[in-house]
């Protein structure tokens, strides 16, 4: 009768309590940070936290925004983000609503800002900062879906979040 060999330890498992992803993932990761998972008690799992997600964040540390024009995307995101617009993707049956008597959950005074200051930036600059801000994607693939250079994005962007400094009045 021929034996089974015992398996040994799955490839995939983790080598303690603190996984923190692979060598070769946390070398390329940019801005790691670790942190507690269970409020930081002795021996809680401590997870891997990457702080530059965003483009705007790696486009910061990388020096090609100053940051008054980081200051200037933030606020716009976080404008953006008051409007509720993300997660507004389909209609609300919910509740009747008559004659406009309920918001239905948006914030109408930050959505006319945001209207506003849209069009005070203008349609060449509106569409790559929203672009990149809002939806994060990187000025580069931006320009190529627009047939442009690829150093043009960059270029625009900058320009976008000046002028968008200018007329929120961040200096």
């Amino acid at each position: 009768m021929v034996r089974k060999k015992k398996k040994s330890k799955p490839l995939n498992a983790p080598k303690s309590r603190a996984d923190h992803g692979t060598p070769e993932a946390l070398r390329q990761a940019d801005g790691v940070q670790y942190e507690t998972v269970d409020g930081g008690r002795l021996g809680s799992v401590k997870r891997a936290y990457i702080s530059r997600q965003t483009p705007m964040d790696r486009y910061k540390a990388r020096g090609l925004v100053s940051q008054r024009q980081y200051d200037a995307a933030h606020a716009f995101y976080v404008l953006y983000d008051k409007t509720r617009q993300a997660g507004r993707v389909t209609s609300n049956y919910d509740r009747i609503i008559v004659d406009g008597g309920g918001g239905g959950g948006i914030n109408e005074y930050a959505f006319s800002d945001y209207i506003k200051l849209q069009q005070a930036l203008g349609m060449d600059h509106v569409s790559v900062v929203r672009a990149v801000v809002v939806e994060c994607e990187s000025a580069n693939s931006w320009a190529k879906r627009y047939r442009l250079p690829s150093r043009m994005g960059i270029e625009r962007l900058r320009d976008g979040l000046d002028k968008l400094a200018q007329i929120m009045g961040i200096s």
